[in-house]
C-alpha cells in the first residue's frame, strides 16, 4: 500500500480521527479519562489550538490547528502517550491504535462547523447518549455540565459559510 503525501502539516483547521487497532478492548469510563489526561498533558508540550474532541469506546475525534507543532508529529505523540497510559492500567504491551490516521483540511468555514457538530454529536447518533451534552468525554459536554475538565481553545469563525479558511491554490 503506497502512503499519501499529506499536503500541509500546520496552520490549517484539520479534523482527525484515529482509530483503536483490531482486537482491542474498547476504551472504559476511566481509560476515556485517562485519553483526555493525556490531551490535556500534549497541549503543555505542542503549539495547537485544540478547538473540539471527542473519545468515544473505540476511536477519537479532534479539531485541531497545529502552529509551530507537525500534525503528524502531534498526533503520533498523542498515540504515544495514550498507548503508554491505556498499556499501563491494563498491564499490557503493544500498540493500541492503528498505524495511520485520518485527516481532513477544512477549506471552508462549513467543513469547520460541520466537522465540529459531527464531533459532538457523535455519541448521540452511535446511540450511547440521549444528547450530545450528557458525553462527558466529550468538548459538548462543556455547553452542560463541564465534567471533562478539558476546555477547547476558542476561535471566531467568519459568519460566511463559504468563507475560505485555506485558499485552493490554481496550478
Amino acid at each position: 500500500m503506497s502512503r499519501l503525501r499529506r499536503i500541509e502539516q500546520s496552520y490549517r483547521y484539520f479534523f482527525v480521527t484515529t482509530n483503536l487497532a483490531e482486537n482491542i478492548l474498547s476504551f472504559s469510563s476511566e481509560e476515556r479519562a485517562s485519553v483526555l489526561n493525556e490531551l490535556r498533558a500534549i497541549r503543555a508540550s505542542h503549539d495547537f489550538l485544540l478547538l473540539a474532541y471527542v473519545v468515544m469506546p473505540d476511536h477519537v475525534h479532534l479539531m485541531i490547528y497545529p502552529k509551530e507543532s507537525t500534525l503528524t508529529g502531534l498526533v503520533r505523540d498523542f498515540k504515544r502517550r495514550t498507548t503508554r497510559s491505556i498499556n499501563n492500567s491494563r498491564h499490557t504491551i503493544g500498540p493500541i491504535w492503528q498505524s495511520r490516521f485520518f485527516d481532513f483540511i477544512c477549506r471552508r468555514v462549513r467543513d469547520y462547523r460541520s466537522k465540529v457538530d459531527y464531533i459532538h454529536q457523535n455519541p448521540a447518533v452511535a446511540d450511547l447518549v440521549a444528547s450530545a451534552e450528557d458525553w462527558p468525554w466529550s468538548s459538548a459536554s462543556l455547553q452542560g455540565a463541564n465534567r471533562s475538565g478539558l476546555v477547547p481553545d476558542h476561535v471566531e469563525m467568519p459568519l460566511g459559510a463559504e468563507t475560505l479558511l485555506w485558499p485552493a491554490y490554481s496550478r
